[in-house]
């Protein structure tokens, strides 16, 4: 894509929490709803923790997603469901 070429512009539920990668997908950029005093759901507080170490430690991101590569392997080789890979199930 050119650089006189933009993307569509995504909008996003005021509801809703995203991370996306902006500047030619060089940066992360985290989307986090507005619930007035309600407080954050875990997911979004986990993703904001994660957007603030990926800053703070670059090679975290790869870590995380070479955990998934083997978490997915080890489902498809014993079988395991996704809530058994779950940390809050651990015992």
């Amino acid at each position: 894509m050119s650089e006189d070429q933009k993307a569509p512009a995504m909008v996003i539920p005021p509801t809703e929490a995203a991370i996306v990668t902006a500047s030619n997908m060089t940066e992360l950029e985290l989307v986090l709803p507005d619930l007035g005093d309600e407080d954050l759901p875990e997911i979004a507080i986990f993703l904001v923790a994660c957007a603030m170490r990926f800053h703070s430690d670059p090679n975290f991101v790869q870590e995380q997603l070479e955990w998934l590569v083997r978490m997915h392997d080890t489902e498809v080789d014993e079988g395991l469901k996704p809530n058994e890979l779950n940390s809050s199930n651990d015992g």
